[in-house]
């Protein structure tokens, strides 16, 4: 199968390095950017197209890598293109489902392939894309063969139902971006407690650092530690009178989601009082 690429921003980089040093037939770039296609293609030792419709004629499935916001009006200019007929068309998008594929005048097979993976530099981020979870979803008739050209690329590969979509994108973020948003929380509170940036940093790193690398080795229960862990109540409401409006809000609902994990961990201890707790009603301890 000959692999083409209309977009060359960061994914279209990785993916089409990635697969190229897997020995793919990579047929190579187009953009509205001449200068981006031709970089790309020469970083992938492929082709520079000057014309869409000639990528597509020399590749028999074209990613599609732009922005979302962009993917629905590149396949609105090609789909009206007799030699789009019998093609593949994949985007990488975690949010948009294969169904912005839909409405060709012609037989089009349409997916959707998701690199569960922070692609952040377009010339590094090969080197360690083996470690990304790639996410299909499509059209039936193609899509053993879509799992199979990443699977035996060494990439760890799963089907989802295209109505999960927009829940499974919602995972993905809680994972990776709202993460971001919980070590800032922590790191803020930290320099409220006096600690410069610099100190506050250095102070997590190591901290979380190997309890990420401790959830991907072990699993989340194994993992778990700390007061909720315990069941201990004083510490947790300890915590709570010294937090405020949304801070106290946040570290609630997060403790309920942990809380999850402790009883999954600990089935025979009654965490009753503690959720009582973090419900707000302080009363129960």
């Amino acid at each position: 199968m000959r692999i083409g690429f209309i977009g060359a921003g960061r994914v279209g980089y990785t993916l089409g390095k990635y697969l190229k040093t897997k020995g793919f037939d990579i047929s190579g770039y187009f953009s509205r950017n001449p200068e981006h296609a031709a970089d790309a293609a020469q970083f992938t030792d492929t082709r520079y197209f000057s014309s869409i419709v000639d990528l597509i004629k020399e590749s028999d499935a074209v990613f599609i890598t732009v922005s979302d916001n962009a993917i629905g009006q590149v396949f609105d200019n090609i789909k009206h293109f007799p030699e789009t007929n019998g093609k593949i068309f994949c985007h990488t998008s975690g949010a948009l489902s294969s169904e912005i594929f839909e409405g060709s005048p012609y037989q089009v097979y349409g997916y959707s392939v998701h690199p569960m993976y922070a692609v952040s530099d377009k010339y590094t981020s090969y080197k360690s894309f083996s470690n990304a979870f790639i996410t299909i979803e499509g059209s039936p008739e193609h899509l053993s063969e879509m799992v199979d050209i990443f699977s035996s690329s060494g990439l760890k590969t799963g089907t989802i139902d295209t109505s999960a979509k927009s829940k499974y994108h919602a995972a993905s973020a809680v994972a990776s971006n709202l993460v971001c948003g919980i070590y800032g929380f922590s790191k803020r509170l930290l320099t409220e407690c006096g600690m410069d940036d610099e100190m506050a940093e250095k102070a997590l790193c190591g901290l979380f650092r190997d309890n990420a690398v401790g959830i991907t080795e072990k699993g989340v229960v194994a993992q778990l530690t700390g007061p909720l862990e315990r069941n201990d109540i004083s510490t947790v409401v300890k915590h709570l009178e010294v937090l405020n409006g949304d801070d106290k809000e946040l570290y609630k609902k997060c403790s309920l989601e942990v809380l999850k994990i402790a009883k999954e961990k600990h089935e025979d201890t009654d965490y009753s009082k503690m959720e009582a707790v973090l419900k707000g009603k302080e009363t129960a301890i």
